[in-house]
């Protein structure tokens, strides 16, 4: 799978303190994959050390074929997923 870093991407990660490294280590470690409703995008879940705590931290992207292309990126809460999810924005996406 070939990671690509959209522009939007690079400025978040500039705004938020995170560097690529914990981008790419949410797609190693890939936990728990969801579908946004609203978005039409797909989502990962990872816990990884983000300011040096372990965190669950989501990436955002689309497959366009054999590229994945990441929008966005930022820590998340167990309670902000279950909200998601009991809203209907997020569903559960097979892996």
């Amino acid at each position: 799978m070939k990671l690509i870093l959209t522009d939007h991407l690079k400025e978040r990660l500039k705004l938020r303190d995170i560097s690529e490294k914990i981008v790419e280590k949410i797609f190693e470690k890939s936990e728990e994959f969801y579908w946004d409703n609203l978005r039409n995008r797909h989502i990962v879940v990872s816990r990884v050390t983000y300011k040096g705590k372990l965190r669950k931290m989501l990436a955002a992207y689309d497959k366009i074929g054999d590229r994945t292309e990441i929008v966005s990126t930022h820590p998340i809460t167990d309670g902000e997923i279950k909200n998601r999810l009991i809203s209907g924005r997020w569903s559960y996406e097979k892996t």
